[in-house]
């Protein structure tokens, strides 16, 4: 166990398997859509290779002494500086959602880091995501 993080780590060897590249539309939130990306081409598993684009308003949560603090940061026009994270949308594992992190910026240049909170990074006009499948010796 990670003790800065309180989950598990683990380290597998693999290989990178198929390339998706997507264009999210106007309000469609950038966890939720990850996911339907994954089911749609039939990937379990996958590691976020980036994105670009906007969100109308970006939620992040990131870890404050003992527990998690949430980070609202307004918008509209919210950059995304970047994306990573990887995806397991296996049923039988623990961390059956995405854990997307990254860093935006606001409209006056102010920039803030952490994990997007799913449901709450909607797309304001675009955004294009890269994802990897990852297949596990």
């Amino acid at each position: 166990m990670s003790a800065a993080l309180d989950i598990p780590v683990a380290i597998e060897n693999g290989t990178l398997g198929r390339l998706v590249v997507a264009r999210l539309k106007p309000n469609q939130d950038l966890t939720e859509s990850i996911e339907a990306l994954c089911a749609e081409h039939g990937i379990s598993r996958a590691i976020v290779r980036g994105a670009v684009g906007s969100l109308i308003d970006a939620r992040l949560t990131f870890r404050a002494g003992d527990g998690w603090r949430e980070q609202l940061v307004s918008g509209p026009g919210v950059e995304i500086l970047n994306v990573f994270g990887e995806v397991d949308v296996r049923p039988d594992t623990a961390h059956a959602l995405p854990m997307l992190h990254g860093m935006v910026a606001d409209t006056e240049g102010r920039m803030f880091a952490g994990r997007f909170v799913r449901g709450g990074n909607l797309s304001f006009i675009t955004i294009e995501v890269t994802l990897q499948e990852w297949l596990p010796a």
